[in-house]
This record gives C-alpha cells, sequence and structure tokens, in this order.
C-alpha cells in the first residue's frame, strides 16, 4: 500500500511537469521584457561600435594635428634662418651702397682734379714740343721732361678708367645683392603664406576634433544610460521569472493534489525514481526519424534533464529472462523480466546492465542505468510491459489513467 501511494505520489509529479503552469499574461509580460532588453542590448552594441568609430576618427585627427604642428614648427625653424640670410644680405647690401657712393665720391673729386688741371695748362698754355726743348738744359733733361709729361697724362686717363671700371663693379655687386634680397624676400613671402594654409587646416582639423570629442562623450554618457537600463531591465526580468517559479510551484501543487483525486492503484512501480516525464506514450506517434510517417509505440518513453546514466529499477517482483548488448532488433543494450502469470516488462536503450539472465531480483531493485543505445533519439528509457508475450498500456499497471 505504501509502495502504490509513493508511486501514486511520484506520477502525480510528473504529470504536473508536464502541464503549463504559467499564465498567458505572464508568458507575455516576460517575453516582452525579453524583447525591450534584446533590443536594449542591440542598442549598446551599436552605440559601443559608434565610439569605437569615432574614437579611430579622433586618433586620425590628432594624427593629422601633429603632423602639421611638425611642419608648421619647421616651417617657422626655416623662416628664422632665412630672415638672418635676409638681414646679412641687407648689411652686404647696404655696405655696397656706401661703397658705390664713396667710389663715385672719390671719382667726383679726382675728375675734378684733373679737370682744374687742364684748365690751368688751358688757360696758361700747355708747352709745345720746342718749349720743352728751348727749356731743357741738356738732351737728358729734355727727355725727361717728356717722359713726365707723357706719364703725367697716361696716370690721369688709367685712374679715370680704374674709378669708372670700379663703379661699376660696386653697382653690379649692389644690383647682385639686390636680386638676392627680392629672392630672399619672395622666398619668405611664399613660406608665410604655406604657414597660413597649415594654420588652416589646423583649425580645421582642431574644430573636428573638438566636435569628435563631443559626440564620443554623447555616444558615453548613451552607453552609460543604456548600461543602467539594461541593468534594470535584467532585475526586472529576475523578478519576474522568479515571481513565474512560485506562480508555476503553486500551479504543481494546485495540480498534483487534483491528480491525486484521479489516480487509480497500479500494480507495477516506476522504473525511473526521480524521473517522471514522458516523452513518448504508448500507442500511436510520429516517427521521430521520419515525422511524416507514423508508427505505432509498443511502450512509453521516460526522459528528463541529467537521466543519462540513471538507475533503472524493477517494477516488480521477477527474474531476468534476458539480459543482452548490441542491436536487438532497435531496442539497444535491454532487460526482460519475467513477473509470472504471463506478465514482464522490458527495459531499452541501456548504458549498463547490472544484473544477469536467470538472476531474480525484487520491486525497486536497480537493474541498469539510462541510456541512448540501439535506435534512440537521445537518453531515455523505454518501458514496455507484455501480457502472454504481447505488448499492451504500461498505464494501468503504472496507475496512470
Amino acid at each position: 500500500m505504501k509502495q502504490l501511494l509513493k508511486r501514486m505520489f511520484l506520477l502525480a509529479v510528473m504529470l504536473v511537469v508536464i502541464l503549463p503552469g504559467l499564465s498567458l499574461g505572464a508568458q507575455v509580460n516576460l517575453q516582452e521584457l525579453r524583447n525591450n532588453r534584446t533590443a536594449l542590448q542591440r542598442s549598446i552594441a551599436s552605440t559601443r561600435v559608434e565610439i569605437q568609430r569615432t574614437q579611430r576618427e579622433l586618433n586620425q585627427a590628432e594624427r593629422e594635428m601633429e603632423a602639421l604642428d611638425e611642419q608648421i614648427m619647421q616651417l617657422y625653424e626655416n623662416m628664422a634662418i632665412l630672415d638672418y640670410d635676409i638681414a646679412l644680405v641687407e648689411e652686404r647690401y647696404e655696405l655696397a651702397i656706401n661703397t658705390l657712393e664713396e667710389a663715385r665720391a672719390y671719382r667726383d673729386t679726382q675728375q675734378i682734379i684733373v679737370h682744374e688741371r687742364l684748365r690751368a695748362l688751358h688757360e696758361h698754355g700747355q708747352p709745345s714740343l720746342l718749349d720743352v726743348l728751348v727749356q731743357s738744359t741738356s738732351v737728358r733733361d729734355f727727355m725727361l721732361r717728356m717722359e713726365w709729361m707723357t706719364q703725367i697724362a697716361r696716370q690721369d686717363q688709367q685712374m679715370l678708367q680704374r674709378l669708372e671700371d670700379a663703379e661699376v663693379r660696386y653697382l653690379a655687386s649692389v644690383e647682385d645683392e639686390a636680386r638676392l634680397r627680392n629672392t630672399l624676400e619672395s622666398l619668405m613671402h611664399s613660406l608665410e603664406r604655406t604657414v597660413a594654409e597649415l594654420d588652416d587646416a589646423l583649425a580645421q582639423w582642431e574644430a573636428t576634433h573638438d566636435r569628435l570629442l563631443g559626440e564620443r562623450a554623447t555616444f558615453e554618457e548613451m552607453l552609460a544610460a543604456d548600461q543602467a537600463q539594461e541593468r534594470t531591465m535584467a532585475q526586472q526580468i529576475a523578478r519576474e521569472e522568479e515571481r513565474i517559479r512560485a506562480e508555476q510551484e503553486r500551479e504543481r501543487q494546485r495540480q498534483l493534489a487534483a491528480m491525486q483525486a484521479n489516480l487509480s492503484g497500479g500494480t507495477l512501480d516506476w522504473p525511473t525514481p526521480g524521473f517522471w516525464h514522458i516523452s513518448s506514450p504508448y500507442g500511436n506517434r510520429p516517427n521521430p526519424f521520419n515525422r511524416r510517417q507514423t508508427q505505432f509505440h509498443s511502450g512509453i518513453d521516460i526522459a528528463g534533464r541529467g537521466i543519462m546514466g540513471a538507475n533503472v529499477v524493477a517494477a516488480r517482483d521477477g527474474f531476468v529472462s534476458r539480459a543482452a548488448t548490441g542491436w536487438n532488433g532497435g531496442y539497444g543494450t535491454m532487460i526482460i523480466i519475467e513477473h509470472g502469470n504471463g506478465l514482464s516488462t522490458l527495459y531499452a536503450h541501456l548504458s549498463a546492465i547490472l544484473v544477469r539472465e536467470g538472476q531474480e531480483v525484487f520491486a525497486g531493485q536497480v537493474i541498469g542505468r539510462v541510456g541512448s543505445t540501439g535506435n534512440s533519439t537521445g537518453p531515455h528509457l523505454h518501458f514496455e510491459v507484455r501480457q502472454n508475450n504481447r505488448h499492451t498500456n504500461p498505464g494501468p499497471f503504472l496507475g496512470l489513467r
């Protein structure tokens, strides 16, 4: 009687597990929360992508700004050197101007002296060859006087020519220095224009950098807000799931009480203690290997999370008539127990056999382990009840209605 009550209680629990214990409203509310959280997580992922993009653009802007800074600094160094060169050229130009003016002044002075000499000769009369001969005291003196007069004329002419040549050279020097100064000043203006253009480019990149900093800050604020909201939503989901579990438990207890009133006494023990879910009942069902076909199921399949390797117990006292490994017509590793009066039970798809053929066993004794051998889609126990070697519905024997 105690075993019967125990079977009734376990069977009720099994049936309650497969019954929905969740109201439609709770399902909709929880799914809505999960959908909202999923959408929020996508938004968070998208915002992270935007932050990464903004950071890449910031890095590019900083590299551009650094390169422009280096170019501008190099140009300022070049301008400083060029400014020094211009100052030197300016000094040489001023010196050339002064030298030219001094040369011209000296030339003018010498021209005045020569002109004065010529004017005096003109006024007093230039001595003729006869005058020089008459005034000479000797032939040697005559020759000396003629040489002296010739040298004076030649020197005056050479001096004036040298002064003219010097003026030409000094003027050329002034022009060279002026051209060099103009070239350097033109180069300076070009450098100044380049610096101005680089300054404009730098200002644009600085504006871009500031804009990107603002965008990144905005995205980071959005990310922080979304993450805070996502954490809040996760807490809401956890509370809702806990509420649903509590509701399920209450529904389980309510249905258990209802099921106990509908159970009738069975003659066999439940073969898998702790695992009550019937994944496939006795009778016609879709073929698990081809859903388009219908197949008659000669027993019940008992499955559940963690059932692999679970204990399989004898449903009633008897002796083992078969304990075999291999394919066995799709049953895989299997055990058959004879209970007398033509009643036998079959346990299939086992992972281990713990009894031998001919061994006497008792109800509740562990005889094997749940597996997935033979023609199986996953770990479960295939349990059959046979009357005179013909399968029959195990439900009434287990106390199921």
